[in-house]
């Protein structure tokens, strides 16, 4: 089976990694996998631990010895991978793998946030870990290692974070956890300090299109998508939805005529926790292009923004009186955009928080 779009992007930077494990016969017992949202974090982690659990890839309990089977996978012993262990993919064909494929590898678990009753992401708690804990005693039951992934690590609840840590600062011999998140600043620093890290890369744009193009998005909107997404997948497909695409043409409007589509805006950003976060995607993508503009006036800008943007930076001009002061306007607001990502974890009102960034557009 061929490597999915995701995967085959990211796989160059994988590669030395996989090989360094097999060469070694030692697999870090945490390993973090960070990037922005949108770029496919999570189908790297499942594809990794497919790959370790793989029985062609030497690290199977079928591919060794008895002896091997006993030695500590995690720096107290070593292992000679076997003659199958030179492959970097999955096999798809093992026993293990068709396992993963049907989704009954029991090997394998996910703990992932919890959705509110709004529908909303929620937070990772510590009744989750409870399960996981109960069972520290047992080894895999098929294959080599028991693989544990923590999606969006960052939405660990204190409590959570603290359990996680006390389980980490002894992982159970043959247990890897793969924890994923897209700001690993929002994680505890000791939590941080007992992983490997593993950061993956934003899609590239023709990656992304090739990945739209197997979608049903509507064709006219996917190259803009890809353009404004900043490599991620999420991003884009999002774009390409009818609701997004409208509030793209609002937001291009908002910078033309603030007072007239400020509420339009509010409105909807404060009604889903997704769209909150796109339009900051959105408005920070704008004055992206705003201040690449003030440096290379023929550098490349969004075209469905060109005109209202090169209107918006005259008048601002005028009214600023120089080129270097409407800049520190818009560095200003992209502060902001940053200050409210990090905000909008905490339980506020995201309808006044979107108005604390918009408003300052309407008197520059």
């Amino acid at each position: 089976m061929p490597k999915s779009l995701l995967i085959a992007h990211h796989f160059p930077h994988l590669e030395a990694q996989l090989t360094q494990w097999q060469t070694t016969g030692k697999v870090p017992p945490v390993l973090l996998i960070t990037g922005a949202s949108g770029i496919g974090k999570r189908d790297v982690a499942v594809w990794l631990a497919r790959w370790l659990l793989c029985e062609r890839t030497g690290f199977s309990k079928t591919a060794h010895s008895a002896e091997a089977e006993n030695l500590d996978m995690f720096g107290g012993g070593s292992f000679s991978p076997a003659p199958l262990g030179s492959s970097r993919e999955p096999c798809e064909s093992c026993s293990a793998c068709k396992k993963a494929q049907s989704g009954t590898w029991v090997d394998f678990t996910e703990i992932a946030p919890e959705e509110t009753d709004s529908g909303a992401m929620g937070s990772i708690k510590i009744d989750q870990f409870r399960a996981m804990k109960s069972s520290m005693g047992f080894g895999a039951f098929d294959g080599a290692f028991r693989i544990t992934l923590i999606r969006e690590a960052e939405r660990m609840t204190p409590q959570a974070a603290n359990s996680l840590l006390k389980l980490l600062e002894e992982p159970p011999p043959g247990w890897i956890f793969l924890l994923t998140a897209a700001d690993a600043s929002l994680l505890l620093p000791t939590l941080v300090s007992r992983c490997q890290a593993l950061r993956l890369r934003p899609l590239t744009h023709e990656t992304l299109l090739a990945l739209l193009d197997a979608s049903d998005t509507p064709a006219d909107r996917r190259k803009l998508a890809a353009d404004l997404a900043q490599g991620s997948l999420t991003r884009a497909l999002q774009m390409c939805g009818d609701e997004a695409w409208e509030t793209r043409k609002a937001l291009i409007k908002f910078i033309d005529e603030p007072a007239a589509e400020i509420g339009k805006l509010v409105d909807w950003a404060a009604a889903d926790a997704k769209n909150f976060q796109l339009v900051l995607d959105m408005l920070e993508q704008v004055l992206s292009d705003l201040m690449r503009a003030s440096v290379d006036p023929q550098g490349p800008v969004s075209t469905d923004g060109k005109k209202a943007l090169a209107e918006h930076a005259t008048r601002l001009q005028k009214r600023k009186g120089s080129l270097p002061a409407a800049r520190r306007f818009w560095e200003r607001q992209a502060e902001r955009v940053f200050r409210a990502r990090r905000e909008s974890t905490a339980p506020l009102n995201k309808k006044l928080l979107m108005q604390d960034v918009l408003l300052p557009w309407l008197n520059p």
